[in-house]
């Protein structure tokens, strides 16, 4: 049992700095921006250097954001990746000051008992995690693994071409907030199964083949981070894009576990959690009008037809 407390206080302190990187990220994205869309032509004007204020947050979270995988590898040494990313969604409050306090972003009550009711779904399945017998992901069985991660990255990315189409940055920051959840949530999956084959939990794999998805878990964690930071440089805001993003993250490594991890089953409590926690996602998003667009860049809330610049 301390194990798996121990583990929930690394996802704990894991996803409010998270959290708090992505607000930094979007507050300094200026930065970003100038290096990749700023244009020289012939009698147009030059886009001013960002700030140094922007340099230095967006670095700050830049950092920070990449300090997850850290907590990762330190909880997955007492428990399954699940036990985690289940305390994921409590960050979500984290951000949602910072997104009102600091990016000065539009937030309404409904969205804060959303990030609330995502919290108790988050804690639920956190309770759910510790009445269960301790488990290792050494036991996952690879194939399966395998085969569900490829369908549901193949799923995610084929709606991704509606979403693009309709040219709504809402929509968007929907479809790649699920696809970044997606993508973050295996970094510590593959880095349990990394550590833990050969059997035990150690900080690095022993084996050659645990090395390799030890590794492998940098290309999704690094898939992750880009795909976040193309859609707040087209002007996504945090707010609608972190709650899909937290859904995707929470739901993925319990289902992986769940159909691929022996002696792993998904019980009431574990369903009630997820359906708290999808309730918080809903009611994270619906507060948001048609036309909004405050943040976005366009009064419709749809993509400018060319980059900036």
């Amino acid at each position: 049992m301390s194990g798996h407390v121990a583990a929930m206080a690394y996802g704990v302190l894991g996803t409010v700095l998270y959290h708090v990187s992505k607000g930094m990220q979007r507050q300094g994205i200026e930065a970003v921006s100038w290096i990749f869309f700023t244009r020289k032509k012939a009698g147009a004007a030059v886009r001013p250097r960002p700030s140094s204020k922007s340099t230095a947050l967006y670095t700050a979270g830049f950092i920070l954001n990449n300090s997850l995988g850290l907590f990762a590898i330190l909880a997955n040494r007492h428990a399954p990746a699940s036990y985690f990313t289940s305390m994921f969604g409590l960050g979500v409050i984290a951000l949602m000051l910072y997104s009102g306090l600091i990016l000065k972003e539009p937030t309404r009550p409904l969205q804060y008992a959303g990030a609330s009711v995502l919290a108790v779904g988050t804690l639920l399945l956190g309770y759910d995690g510790i009445l269960r017998d301790q488990l290792s992901m050494a036991g996952i069985d690879l194939p399966a693994f395998g085969l569900v991660t490829g369908l549901t990255l193949a799923a995610v990315v084929l709606f991704l071409g509606p979403a693009h189409r309709s040219r709504n940055l809402v929509l968007l920051c929907v479809f790649y907030g699920l696809l970044t959840g997606l993508a973050a949530s295996l970094d510590p999956v593959l880095k349990g199964i990394g550590q833990s084959l050969g059997g035990g939990a150690r900080y690095l794999p022993r084996l050659p083949w645990g090395w390799f998805f030890f590794l492998l878990s940098f290309v999704f964690a690094t898939l992750s981070f880009a795909a976040s930071q193309w859609i707040f440089s087209r002007g996504g805001r945090a707010s609608v894009l972190i709650p899909s993003q937290n859904f995707s993250y929470v739901v993925y490594p319990l289902l992986i576990q769940g159909i691929a991890l022996p002696g792993f089953r998904l019980t009431a409590l574990t369903a009630g959690g997820l359906a708290v926690t999808c309730l918080g996602f809903v009611l994270m998003q619906i507060w948001t009008p048609k036309t909004a667009g405050a943040g976005f860049g366009r009064p419709d809330g749809c993509i400018p037809p060319s980059r900036p610049g």
